[in-house]
């Protein structure tokens, strides 16, 4: 059999990334796009070169298959710790071995013969291909359901959980919704956004602070100048897009701590962002933030 060096390359490069796009919905861990693609792009390279030297015992080995896995975890990822480093590690295995059995089995299901070369999955011939984009379309739905399983937190769509922010010797409680429909993400971090009332956080920022949230602007000279200076690591400016708004500035700053009421205790969100929003987000007062899935993966 010939097997094209560029088309495994771009094969394993596209599989690559979806694999670790799902591994960070999964985890709740964002990632950048120049990660992924950079961490795409060694492990393509490595399946390119474990299929030409494919007799080398040392190229082509298990131990060297691991010890790519895991570089690309820590190139798509910030790990911080052993234990955040374990938990992405396996749920991208969990995902691959997921991609490739569904794949293996859709192909035996549509008549067609999965390939293997040097140890990797082939999946240009005829019948693999259209069993792998139908395994893609599985792993799309199961993602989900499966990542809040894993983390013991399936809490439905809809609901509405009680969060409290805390900044210095201040805290601040309200009610936010579970709303997949917030995936706003900041740039500089990668970190999810629970958008929040301003009116919900008023009594734990400064004043001047407060009213440059509500002012939406991106702050001049004079102004940066004015905030307090340990306020000025803290704050976000998180860009977006909603109907009627191409290009929006979300103001936003990290706290010292946000916990999310979960069963009888309160259990606290890691690297999570508080966007403030200067208009009412329900019309019943029943919620005063939206919280997306990806920031109580984090907990």
């Amino acid at each position: 059999m010939v097997v094209y060096a560029d088309l495994l390359f771009f094969e394993n490069l596209l599989a690559n990334c979806f694999i670790l796009k799902l591994t960070s919905v999964m985890s709740g861990f964002p990632s950048r796009l120049w990660r992924i693609l950079l961490s795409s792009s060694v492990g393509a390279l490595y399946a390119v070169f474990a299929v030409i030297y494919w007799s080398n015992p040392l190229i082509a080995s298990m131990p060297a298959k691991i010890l790519f896995s895991m570089l690309m975890v820590l190139i798509s990822f910030r790990v911080k710790s052993a234990a955040d480093f374990l938990r992405r590690w396996g749920i991208m295995l969990l995902v691959a071995f997921m991609l490739g059995g569904c794949t293996y089995a859709f192909s035996g299901i549509l008549g067609g013969s999965m390939l293997t070369y040097g140890g990797l999955m082939y999946i240009s011939p005829q019948g693999v291909l259209k069993a792998f984009l139908f395994a893609v379309g599985l792993c799309i739905i199961l993602v989900r359901p499966i990542g809040r399983i894993l983390s013991g937190k399936a809490v439905r769509e809809g609901s509405i959980v009680l969060v409290n922010v805390i900044l210095g010797k201040r805290s601040a409680r309200f009610n936010a919704l579970v709303d997949t429909g917030n995936s706003l993400i900041d740039p500089l971090t990668g970190y999810p956004v629970i958008i929040v009332e301003a009116e919900s956080v008023k009594n734990i920022v400064p004043p001047d602070v407060y009213d440059f949230f509500l002012s939406s602007k991106v702050p001049d000279e004079k102004v940066k100048a004015e905030i307090n200076p340990s306020w000025k690591s803290r704050m976000h400016l998180i860009p977006f897009k909603s109907i009627g708004r191409e290009n929006g500035i979300l103001a936003g700053f990290r706290p010292d701590s946000i916990k999310v009421l979960h069963g009888n205790n309160f259990k606290e969100i890691k690297n999570a962002i508080i966007g403030i929003c200067g208009i009412k987000l329900s019309n019943s007062s029943r919620y005063t933030a939206l919280l997306g899935p990806a920031s109580l993966a984090n907990i």
